[in-house]
């Protein structure tokens, strides 16, 4: 594996962790849980610079960008029992493609 996709993978799962954080926060009510995910997002953008030094900027963003949306969606339904409406599903479909695509040819 390459030094970029491992910085991007990193990178990807401090972002989940960072909304996770987020959401525990409750608007930042709970002051710690909400400067965790600040800490955490900086770590993933400073990752995500170095993921760029041998990949694409395209590419990795929209890589790190559909990636942390599909996981933490996932993670919200099967922890927090969001309901996703039918359009919702079409839209991560749509997203899932654009990986698998983005990853094919880029």
């Amino acid at each position: 594996m390459s030094n970029g996709i491992l910085f991007l993978s990193v990178s990807i799962v401090l972002d989940v962790i960072a909304n996770i954080f987020l959401k525990k926060s409750d608007g930042f009510k709970n002051k710690s849980w909400g400067f965790g995910a600040v800490i955490l997002i900086i770590i993933a953008f400073a990752t995500l610079s170095q993921a760029v030094k041998t990949m694409d900027l395209s590419v990795a963003y929209a890589l790190w960008g559909a990636s942390g949306l599909l996981l933490t969606t996932g993670l919200d339904v099967a922890f927090y029992g969001v309901k996703l409406k039918s359009m919702a599903l079409v839209g991560i479909v749509c997203m899932m493609t654009g990986i698998v695509l983005i990853q094919s040819f880029a």
